[in-house]
């Protein structure tokens, strides 16, 4: 009997001990969380929609499910693939992946698969894709405090695709933005022509292009400038901007005049387009600077050796003017002239944006027999809006 009465005890006392201690798991965890600083949501996150694996494989399908509408007030689609407000998407294969390609389908009308590949060609935009290429940078240019872009990292890559696709348009956004009195997220070569010639969308219309007009100048440069914290997508830009750049001064006279232009000595327009790819070259070395100093990425030196890794090389005009008028769409696939080069030095010169714009600039004005003082004119307005934009003394 004694015996049995401490197994008794030993029985009560156990089971004691095992009540205490789930009255102590459960004060923890009530207390924990009420007693534990905020985070914010930092650490939680979302993966993209399942429905966005069959967007991302079809352009048709992912622009006709994604797209505002006319009045850009059906974002409700783009907001669940893309999660600009609240947890975001998790970085990878089933969250910025995933809503990353499923944005490229629906925006560029080539799977992301199709968009980095030469060999399949661009296909001109639909009033869609433009509609949901304009929210996108509506929806994200906010970020989830209402004031700073703050969309995860993982989406650059595929956001940089997103804005090369449109580069003469994103070019324009990030510079001086649409005329205040256009009030629509896109407009067609004809639309934007001018009544007494020229036209505000494309210095080359061809007559078939549809644009995008991105919304308000400040949010499209935050949101451009995010993107091209990643070194990568930085790449896919700076490509697609000197790629332009070559692109437009081919088909200058020889006079450096855009063909057809009536303005009173002629150069006004061709200094408004390169002061655009001047400011847009300056802004990005901004954003890689600004990255670095906001940990974003480790140092310049890594940063710029990442950029002539993925970049696809350098870019020259032609010797000879060049009147054909492509789709703006294609201007981003336009080939590389030769490689960057490897190695230290190939790295700094490539990214100096002042060698670049003006050692394509020099030999084209030599070559195509410019003017010197039309030629210099030009130089010094390209270097004045580089200087500016960079913040240089």
């Amino acid at each position: 009997m004694p015996a049995l009465d401490r197994i008794r005890g030993a029985s009560r006392r156990t089971l004691y001990l095992v009540a205490a201690g789930v009255l102590v798991l459960a004060v923890v965890a009530v207390l924990v969380p009420v007693l534990l600083p905020e985070r914010d949501g930092a650490s939680e996150c979302r993966k993209a929609p399942v429905s966005a694996r069959a967007l991302a494989r079809d352009p048709a399908r992912a622009a006709a499910a994604l797209d505002p509408g006319e009045t850009v007030e059906r974002t409700g689609p783009l907001k669940r693939l893309l999660r600009p407000g609240g947890h975001p998407l998790c970085e990878g294969p089933d969250g910025t992946d995933l809503a990353g390609r499923a944005l490229v389908a629906a925006t560029t009308g080539r799977t992301a698969e199709e968009a980095g590949d030469d060999d399949v060609p661009a296909r001109p935009h639909t009033e869609r894709a433009a509609r949901v290429a304009h929210a996108t940078v509506l929806l994200l240019g906010r970020g989830r405090d209402q004031y700073l872009p703050d969309f995860p990292l993982g989406l650059n890559r595929y956001l940089a695709l997103m804005f090369a696709a449109y580069i003469q348009d994103t070019s324009s956004a990030a510079t001086h933005g649409a005329p205040p009195d256009w009030q629509h997220p896109t407009v067609t070569d004809e639309e934007a022509e001018y009544e007494d010639g020229g036209n505000w969308a494309t210095p080359f219309p061809n007559g078939h292009d549809v644009h995008v007009v991105f919304p308000e100048y400040e949010l499209a440069r935050k949101v451009i400038g995010r993107v091209a914290a990643d070194p990568r997508a930085f790449a896919t830009l700076y490509d697609a901007e000197r790629a332009r750049y070559a692109f437009y001064l081919e088909r200058l006279t020889d006079d450096a005049q855009e063909p057809g232009n009536r303005t009173e000595d002629g150069l006004m327009p061709t200094e408004t387009e390169l002061e655009q790819s001047a400011t847009f070259v300056a802004d990005l070395m901004a954003s890689r600077t600004k990255a670095v100093h906001e940990g974003l990425a480790p140092s310049l030196a890594g940063f710029d050796r990442a950029v002539l890794r993925h970049t696809r090389g350098l870019y020259r005009p032609a010797g000879h003017r060049v009147r054909s008028r492509p789709s703006a769409a294609t201007l981003a696939q336009r080939r590389p002239d030769r490689t960057a080069g490897t190695g230290q030095k190939a790295a700094r010169r490539l990214m100096d944006g002042r060698i670049q714009l003006f050692t394509v600039f020099d030999a084209w004005a030599k070559e195509r027999g410019v003017p010197p003082g039309r030629a210099e004119r030009l130089r010094v307005a390209m270097d004045s809006r580089y200087v500016r934009a960079l913040g240089l003394p």
